[in-house]
Formats: C-alpha cells, structure tokens, sequence
C-alpha cells in the first residue's frame, strides 16, 4: 500500500480522516486556554450586566492581578475611573442591545489614581448556541506609547508653528520701534483699506516725518536719535486704537492708517502727536510734520500708491511750515 496522498493510493486511504496532530490540540478548551494565556493582548468575556467572566493573562496584569480568575464577577467599576466606567458599560449594552459591534475604536481608560492609559478596541456580542446575545467579548490592545508619541508630535508641530508666526510677526514689526515696519503696513494696512472700501466707511492715511532726525544723530549721537524715534512711536500708540494700524516705514518716516475716521478726527489725532511730543523728557523739542490723505470707498490706488499721495501732502505740510518760519 502506498501512503495517503502517494500517486496510486487505494480509496481507503485516500478517505481516512485527517490527523492534524497530538489530540490536545483539538481540544478548543486546550486551544483557548493557551491562546488566553499567551496572547499580549487583553481579552475578555463578560456577561449581560457587563461583569467579567474569563480573561486572559495579559488583561489581569493590566489590572493588577496575579490571578486572572480573580476578576471573574467584577467590572470595569472596580478597576477604571468611575467616568471610564459607565462610558464602556453604556457602550456594552447598547451593543447588546443593537447587535453592532465595535471595531478598532480607541479608547482612553482613566484610573482611580489619575493615570491614563490608550487601548485600541474590538467588541463584539457573544452569542449562545441558539443565537441569543448573552453578553460580549472583546480584545484591546495597548496604544498608550502611540498615542503619547502623536501627542509630543502635535505639541512639537504647535511649538513649531507659534514659533513660524513669531518669526512671520517679527517680520513685520520694527524692531527699534515696535511698531510695525513697511511689510506690517501692507499686510495689515490693505487689509483695514479693503474692509473700507468694502463697508463704504472712510478712512484716513497719516504721513509722518520726523523733523531734524540728522540733526539730532550728527550733534548728538545715533543712540538719542533713536530714541527720538521711540518717543514718536510712543505718541503714535498712545494717540491711535488698536484696529488702527501704525508703522515705520523709513529711518524718519511713520504712517498710520485710520479707519472710519472723518477729516476732523484726523484732525484731532494730529493734535493728539504734537501734544505727546511736546510732552518728550527729551532735553530738546521734537516736532513732528505730517501729511493726511481721506479714503472712501470711491479711492482707488494701493497702499504704496497712497503712501506716495500722503508723503506729497507731508511734503507741502512741511515747506509751508518752513516758508511760514522765515517769513
């Protein structure tokens, strides 16, 4: 006779049944008992009130079992954070109740002691042999080491972008100053014409020239002409709002865009500069020239174009001022 499966074998052996190994091993008792034993994961049984009934080893040392028979007839309520607890058991029996399992959910376990662990989750009915759900089981698999590490990432990836707009925001901002610098004005001073524009409310673009800068740093250093260029920008802040936008935009040179503003507010807002500088503890007087240019919705042009118009009109502020002094 030829063995099972040899070229020529008689039909009494070709039909004898098929051996897969030690009997043990068609044992499901044997089967589960070492798969429970064995196996990293945390699998569980539990029965219609959600109560344990066989779970595996690894489950028992998560919960701080020498025995995992010690959690048979106990729940999630003696080993979780009460919150953590009826969260899972409302889960459970409303998958008893509709028959839909739950399929690589991630949950997060808190624990009376405050710590907080991350598990990823499978849980289905279980089923009696006539088909009735008489409880569930479930497999969780520790995530806690992923989940910290996608937190570090989110936390490094936020770090990294308040960082980007630092840098972006000190790009914009005059570093003597504070204020903003000529890009802070384009950025944020299109931003307040165009909402202008849109709202049909005026506005106004202030043009302002720092009288006898190069005076001040040739007679009596660069460091009080700077600071002669902190007190006006002291008085631009001080005399403007917050939705307004402020800068320097030259080594002499600020601009204020106004919303909202009519002639005679901007009026006022002048005034408001010279009074600050006039109030300087600087052993000099400052002054200051200054060139306006009203904007409505009717103004086209953009803000370098405007910028130009209101540097011609400071132009003229200050050669009046001058011819008027001589005369």
């Amino acid at each position: 006779m030829i063995l099972a499966g040899g070229v020529g074998a008689d039909q009494d052996t070709v039909d004898a049944p098929l051996h897969l190994g030690p009997e043990e091993l068609l044992d499901d008792r044997y089967l589960l008992d070492t798969f429970l034993e064995n196996t990293p994961d945390h699998v569980y049984f539990k029965d219609e009130q959600s109560r344990f009934i066989r779970v595996s080893c690894a489950m028992a040392a998560w919960f701080g079992l020498d025995d995992p028979a010690d959690a048979i007839g106990r729940t999630d309520f003696d080993f979780f954070s009460e919150l953590h607890a009826r969260e899972a058991f409302a889960d459970e029996q409303r998958l008893m109740r509709t028959g839909t399992s739950l399929v690589g959910i991630e949950e997060r376990e808190t624990w009376p002691d405050g710590r907080e662990t991350w598990v990823s989750t499978t849980k289905v009915p279980l089923r009696d042999r006539r088909g009735r759900i008489v409880g569930i089981f479930g497999l969780s698999r520790d995530i806690t080491e992923k989940k910290l590490a996608e937190r570090r990432l989110a936390e490094q990836a936020e770090q990294l972008a308040e960082q980007a707009r630092v840098l972006a925001s000190l790009a914009l901002v005059d570093e003597l100053t504070g204020l903003y610098n000529r890009r802070g004005l384009t950025a944020y001073g299109e931003q307040l014409l165009h909402r202008s524009r849109r709202d049909g409310s005026p506005a106004a673009l202030l043009f302002l020239d720092l009288d006898g800068l190069k005076r001040i740093n040739d007679t009596l250093g660069h460091a009080v002409g700077d600071e002669a260029l902190r007190t006006l920008a002291d008085a631009v802040r001080e005399t403007t709002r917050s939705t307004d936008v402020a800068a320097r935009i030259g080594g002499d040179e600020f601009c204020v865009v106004l919303g909202g503003e009519t002639a005679v507010v901007v009026e006022l807002v002048v005034d408001r500069i010279h009074a600050a500088l006039r109030r300087s503890p600087l052993p000099f007087e400052l002054g200051v020239s200054v060139g306006s240019l009203e904007i409505d919705s009717a103004t086209n042009g953009s803000m370098e174009e405007l910028l130009l118009q209101a540097d011609r009109s400071m132009y003229w502020n200050k050669l009046w001022r001058a011819t008027g002094a001589e005369r």
